[in-house]
């Protein structure tokens, strides 16, 4: 049975708060146009009412933390339902960025109602470790020094430290900042987000420092005698903090800072934890040293939180599957079906983060773009977008955000949009599949993208067509005697088109977009899926 007119109109309700009201860049026009889609889309579903698999209130309260669920490829909530993340992460969601000496604060309330807005379900709180930082190329020439707080640690002195403020001490804490990375933790979590909580970095380490960057592990600027060696320049000192072999008098107080994080967030649902991003290739051991730490010091409290371990810096990503990790963000632009190495557990969730694997995507147009994010859904991934949001990046023009001060601009460029509402329209078509029965399958389609469950009762398939026009498919699992109902998807307008069942049981069955450009095409068995 169809839903309601009831039932649309306060779907349609909804969908235009999200869109309308909540989308710091939405327009009449636009809301009128996504109501209209979502009305299609709600008269004409392809999966019968009451069959959509994991639907929920995106606005609904996180329960209880993830787990790893029967399918390696996807976590499970507090239910047991299984679920993919989607969403934008920038650098500036924790600490305060700014240049010429000046942090801009950041709006955080807005930065969750742009996630929303945008139909997404995760993000990252990075960790910044450099007060200043040097060489992010967000110009041609000469990019600015950027100033950072707040930090862990309070900065009592007596002395100063490198960048002109106090020294650090690194016994006493700042709980203001445990105070804000709770409060947006918290935030998210009342949002139904996740959010990936970044206990360190690494690659700022690598990438960024200077000899007045006031490095809190830098002997010059602490209190208590703790020095990685550094005095400026690239050479092997900058990163000496994340190198070690062994356990030092570094790890002491890195170890100290991460039971107070966890200590901070333990009790929160929605928490993920991530060790570092594109640090040194030589940090394996204290990458592995911080996964072992993590888990065994939460395996004595209410929670335990999935751990991540992001790739290195040109190093192979065997290197993140073969860890005790839970989940691993790769280098590789898409990435395998399945990211199975030698620790435990043995296969990884992965979420493909464009930080590390689409590097230069500004440079390509919106359908390249979009075909990375579909492409690693339909190969059984998840995707993060590192959107440079409020971060001024006029550098081939990646980001051309409003009104810049200090290298942080008022809105985020519109540029973006439609590959940010791509994620949302991913997580969409997730929760129509029942999560725990798909696999990825490279024949099925013959574009090579293609989520399926393959019953003889119940099937369901869900593929891409990158450049969109006429595909094949194999859909001889269930017998001619079954329909399949029929719905298209143009993610270039996010129009949704619903069409006459057909029957199954042909292995090469043809196809034909009913639109230009890339083509999501969803088959499901009419009377539903297992």
């Amino acid at each position: 049975m169809p839903p309601s007119t009831a039932a649309k109109m306060a779907a349609i309700t909804s969908f235009k708060l999200r869109r309308g009201a909540i989308d710091e860049k939405s327009n009449h026009a636009q809301t009128m146009k996504f109501s209209v889609l979502l009305l299609l889309t709600l008269g004409f579903n392809a999966c019968p009412e009451g069959k959509d698999h994991n639907e929920r209130a995106l606005s609904a309260p996180i329960k209880g933390p993830l787990r790893l669920s029967r399918n390696p490829n996807y976590f499970e909530d507090a239910s047991g339902t299984p679920l993919i993340l989607c969403g934008s992460q920038t650098w500036n969601t924790l600490q305060d960025w700014g240049s010429n000496g000046a942090v801009r604060p950041l709006d955080f309330d807005a930065f969750v109602r742009f996630l929303k807005a945008h139909g997404h379900n995760f993000t990252l709180l990075w960790c910044t470790e450099l007060p200043r930082f040097r060489s992010l190329p967000t110009t041609e020439s000469s990019p600015p020094d950027f100033t950072v707080s707040p930090f862990p640690w309070m900065r009592t002195g007596p002395g100063l430290a490198t960048d002109g403020g106090l020294k650090f001490n690194l016994t006493k804490f700042d709980q203001a900042y445990f105070d804000r990375l709770r409060a947006r933790v918290q935030a998210m979590n009342s949002a139904g987000i996740y959010v990936g909580v970044y206990l360190f970095s690494g690659e700022f380490l690598l990438r960024f420092r200077c000899s007045t960057d006031g490095y809190p592990f830098t002997g010059a600027n602490n209190v208590n005698g703790v020095d990685d060696g550094y005095r400026g320049g690239s050479v092997e000192s900058a990163v000496a903090s994340v190198t070690m072999t062994a356990p030092n008098a570094i790890t002491k107080f890195q170890d100290a800072y991460v039971k107070k994080t966890i200590d901070t967030l333990n009790d929160l649902p929605n928490v993920l934890w991530i060790v570092s991003e594109e640090a040194p290739p030589k940090s394996t051991w204290w990458n592995d040293h911080l996964i072992s730490f993590v888990r065994a010091y939460e395996k004595r409290k209410s929670f335990q939180h999935p751990i991540g371990y992001a790739a290195l810096d040109s190093a192979a990503d065997s290197i993140i599957y073969n860890s005790d990790a839970d989940w691993v963000a790769p280098a590789a632009r898409v990435s395998p079906a399945r990211s199975c190495g030698t620790g435990k557990p043995s296969c990884k969730v992965n979420i493909n983060d464009s930080d590390h694997s689409y590097f230069g995507m500004w440079n390509d147009t919106l359908l390249t773009n979009r075909n990375y994010a579909w492409e690693n859904f339909t190969t059984g991934n998840q995707v993060l977008f590192m959107d440079p949001y409020l971060v001024y990046y006029p550098r081939q023009n990646r980001n051309l955000c409003a009104a810049p001060v200090n290298g942080i601009g008022s809105k985020p460029d519109p540029r973006w949009d439609n590959f940010r509402n791509n994620l949302g329209y991913i997580l969409r078509y997730s929760r129509k599949l029942n999560l725990a029965n798909v696999a990825p399958s490279s024949t099925l389609c013959s574009t090579h993208y293609c989520l399926a469950q393959t019953p003889s009762v119940g099937a369901e398939y869900l593929a891409y067509a990158p450049s969109g026009g006429s595909f094949t498919m194999d859909l001889s699992a269930m017998p001619e005697s079954r329909k399949l109902a029929v719905e298209w998807f143009n993610p270039a307008s996010g129009e949704t088109i619903s069409q006459n069942s057909i029957t199954a049981g042909s292995s090469s069955r043809s196809f034909s977009a009913p639109f230009t450009g890339d083509a999501v095409l969803y088959l499901v068995d009419a009377e539903g899926h297992k």
